[in-house]
């Protein structure tokens, strides 16, 4: 038998258990990236930036952070709309095949209405307004080194 080899053996196994501190991690890293969205998103009310939020949940063996909104208009200010849209969507994500309307359609501005005037005019569509994507693609760098550095002081106190 060799000598020491269950020490050894159950520190592997401590290693191995380092799943909470991860997952502290990686939420962490998940409230980074929706404090940076909330920063980099054009506000207009406010109500797009108060509805970005994130989720950290386990799923099939992988600790996974989801930076999401429930607002009804936040794809169109992410990916932009009509036309306008189609021309101008520099920064949104290459992964994501957006379908834009080239036909222009009537809508009201609420600015322009008036006694006389009920501001009905045609749309263009808007450009689009990254702010997810970028948050998520300008951070990575610093999240790979944050989940390492968590990982490996994990582990170290493991091993102690």
């Amino acid at each position: 038998m060799i000598e020491g080899i269950e020490e050894y053996l159950a520190k592997l196994t401590s290693m191995a258990e380092i799943e909470d501190e991860m997952f502290q991690s990686v939420d962490q890293c998940g409230e980074f990236v929706r404090d940076d969205a909330r920063l980099r998103v054009p506000v207009d009310t406010g109500d797009l930036r108060k509805s970005i939020d994130h989720t950290t949940r386990k799923e099939n063996g992988e600790i996974v952070s989801e930076i999401h909104t429930n607002s009804d208009h936040a794809v169109y200010v992410e990916f932009g709309t009509g036309p306008v849209g189609a021309a101008n969507h520099d920064g949104t994500s290459p992964e994501v095949s957006v379908m834009y309307s080239q036909e222009k359609w009537k809508g009201v501005i609420p600015g322009l209405v008036t006694d006389t005037d009920k501001g009905i005019r045609y749309i263009a569509g808007q450009p689009a307004q990254p702010y997810l994507y970028p948050a998520i693609r300008d951070n990575e760098d610093q999240i790979i080194d944050k989940l390492n550095a968590d990982a490996l002081k994990a582990i170290e106190e493991k091993v102690k």
